[in-house]
C-alpha cells in the first residue's frame, strides 16, 4: 500500500486520510521544522504542477543567445583657431630702395631728349663732337647725335660741386635755355648756374633733363 504524500494511516482500521496542511501558527501540535519542510515540500509540488521549478538534471536558467553589441567610435570635431592663431600676421613691407642718385647727392643723371642717359659725378662737356680746349681735362665728354646740327660742337660744359650741379654755355651758336614749367631762361655764355634736379636744358633743338 502506497501513500500519498502528506496522508495519515489509521491503525486500527488501515484506512489513510489527508491530513490539513498544517501552518506556522500550529506550534502547540507541530514542530516548527516539520512545518517548513511540509511548506516547502507543497510549494515544490506546485511548482512542478505549473511548469516552473526545473526537473532534476535540467539547467536552471535557459541560456539566451548572446548578440554582439556594435562599438561606435566617437571623432572629436578639431577646435576651432582662436582669432589670435588663426592667420600669420603678416610680413612688413620691404623699405622701398632707393636710388644711387637718393643715396649719392653727388650723382646726377642726364636724360636726353635723344634716348640717352649719362650718369655723372664730376666735369665734362657736352656737344656734337665735344673737344677740350688746350690745357683743359674733363671727366666726361658726352657726344650727342643732332642731324640737324642745332648743336655746336661743344655746346656745354658741366661739373659737379659742393653747391650743386651747374652749366655753362660754351658760345654755342643756337644758346642753352633752362626750361621750369612754362619760364623759360636763355644762359648768357660763359655764365656759370647752379641747376636742380627736374629742370630741362635745350640745347639747340635738343635738351635733357636732370635728375
Amino acid at each position: 500500500m502506497t501513500l500519498t504524500e502528506g496522508a495519515l494511516l489509521c491503525g486500527e482500521c488501515g484506512t489513510s486520510a489527508l491530513a490539513p496542511a498544517p501552518t506556522l501558527g500550529d506550534t502547540a501540535r507541530y514542530d516548527r521544522r516539520a512545518l517548513r519542510r511540509s511548506i516547502a515540500a507543497q510549494a515544490a509540488q506546485a511548482g512542478r504542477a505549473a511548469g516552473l521549478v526545473p526537473t532534476a538534471g535540467a539547467p536552471r536558467h535557459a541560456e539566451l543567445p548572446t548578440t554582439a553589441i556594435p562599438t561606435v567610435e566617437r571623432t572629436r570635431e578639431p577646435a576651432a583657431p582662436s582669432p589670435s592663431a588663426s592667420a600669420p600676421a603678416p610680413a612688413p613691407a620691404p623699405a622701398a630702395s632707393h636710388s644711387a642718385d637718393a643715396v649719392d647727392p653727388r650723382v646726377f643723371s642726364l636724360a636726353f631728349s635723344t634716348g640717352d642717359t649719362v650718369r655723372v659725378s664730376g666735369h665734362g662737356l657736352v656737344g656734337r663732337n665735344p673737344t677740350p680746349a688746350e690745357g683743359e681735362s674733363f671727366d666726361y665728354l658726352v657726344q650727342i647725335v643732332d642731324p640737324d646740327r642745332s648743336m655746336s660742337k661743344t655746346h656745354l660744359e658741366f661739373g659737379v660741386a659742393e653747391d650743386g650741379f651747374w652749366i655753362l654755355d660754351r658760345g654755342s651758336a643756337n644758346g642753352t635755355r633752362i626750361v621750369e614749367g612754362d619760364e623759360v631762361v636763355d644762359l648768357d655764355p660763359g655764365l656759370r648756374v647752379v641747376i636742380y634736379r627736374g629742370l630741362r636744358v635745350e640745347l639747340g633743338d635738343q635738351y635733357f633733363d636732370l635728375h
